[in-house]
């Protein structure tokens, strides 16, 4: 992250969130505990973020955060020209220019990373952020919630084993690749593909150049999420983004829910797919021994911090969840401040951008820009 401030203001959008001015505390002791526990920012928000969107890893349930923080204080996307609300690369070809006389504040669309083409048009203070996933289980979860022809066409009641053990004689899905003459499976080294991993990775086992890359990537990444350490991964990027912790509060999206029973994955599977994803592990590996030794270093406060923002999160989708059912004696929801986040009240508005896709959340950014703009 470079050094210079970002230059935007922090400003709340009035009609979706309303902070209290002060405590409900009815006993001295607990006023005095509240306005010892009150949230003071020290410093300006980070307002300028790329963040890598990879493919069923949590990734838009991460971008839902940015897209409501930068809907809210009325930040600029990078608006994906096409429908599903991605393009290969951060270019005009795939992207609205920014409105005029503006840059871009926020990407978070799926976009293959390529560094010299994404620090042409975000500003020089933003800050990379990055998620990772364990392998198989990200493999696992493309599988059933993509449900690709070349892998459920297969004839049988193994077709997952099958694809794995003979994929070269299987149609190829629509999302494979291109290196050079080769068609490589989008199946494997998924992370690889979309972190922008040098051609010739994928077709040989280079292990100075793996190595290179990797080294590269961690430089260039402030933070890398990890989705088995989620929640504390969410807090350590609100401490890098200096944001009250109400906006980090999430729902999940996109999670599978039907199961399939031709889709099996056992150790045969894994061992199979292992030996044919090396880039994503030599990824995984890296990053998820960096968490590690990262939440070892933190104090006790971190973890005071964590188990809050689990209990509020959960308080938060809650109440969502049932705003969206349709419940009518439901309107709003308040809560108290603390170290991390002034007092705050959530309306049935703002959880109506919570559990939206991206692409859906995108156009509605897009059109109400354009009304503020004047062109529509």
């Amino acid at each position: 992250m470079a050094g210079s401030k970002p230059i935007r203001a922090w400003t709340a959008n009035q009609g979706l969130l309303i902070y209290h001015q002060g405590h409900s505390s009815h006993d001295t002791n607990r006023k005095q505990s509240s306005n010892q526990d009150q949230y003071i920012q020290k410093g300006d928000p980070v307002n300028h973020i790329a963040f890598v969107k990879i493919h069923k890893a949590a990734s838009t349930t991460i971008a839902n955060i940015f897209q409501r923080y930068g809907y809210e204080n009325n930040l600029v996307f990078a608006q994906p020209r096409g429908k599903g609300g991605d393009g290969p690369s951060l270019t005009p070809r795939y992207f609205f220019p920014p409105p005029n006389n503006k840059i871009y504040d926020i990407a978070c669309a799926h976009a293959g990373y390529n560094r010299e083409e994404f620090s042409t048009v975000l500003p020089n203070d933003t800050v990379y952020i990055g998620v990772v996933r364990e392998p198989y289980s990200h493999f696992r979860s493309f599988i059933r919630y993509f449900r690709p022809k070349n892998v459920l066409n297969i004839p049988g009641n193994h077709p997952v084993l099958d694809y794995l053990s003979h994929s070269e004689h299987h149609i190829k899905y629509h999302g494979s690749i291109h290196i050079r003459t080769k068609k490589i499976d989008h199946e494997f080294n998924m992370m690889a593909i979309e972190f922008g991993f040098p051609g010739e990775l994928f077709l040989n086992m280079d292990r100075k150049g793996l190595q290179m890359y990797l080294r590269k990537l961690d430089k260039e990444m402030d933070i890398m999420l990890v989705v088995e350490h989620f929640d504390e991964s969410i807090v350590l990027m609100r401490r890098l983004l200096n944001w009250d912790l109400r906006y980090m509060l999430y729902g999940k999206i996109h999670v599978n829910k039907e199961e399939d029973p031709r889709l099996q994955f056992g150790s045969t599977e894994e061992q199979l797919f292992k030996n044919r994803s090396y880039l994503d592990y030599a990824l995984y590996d890296l990053f998820l021994e960096k968490m590690k030794k990262n939440l070892k270093r933190q104090l006790p406060d971190f973890y005071e911090e964590l188990a809050y923002f689990r209990k509020t999160r959960i308080k938060f989708e809650n109440f969502c969840l049932s705003a969206q059912s349709g419940d009518k004696n439901i309107t709003e929801l308040s809560f108290e401040g603390s170290k991390w986040n002034k007092s705050f009240v959530i309306k049935k508005s703002l959880c109506e951008n919570l559990f939206i896709s991206a692409s859906t959340f995108f156009r509605k950014i897009l059109r109400e820009q354009r009304l503020r703009d004047g062109i529509m």
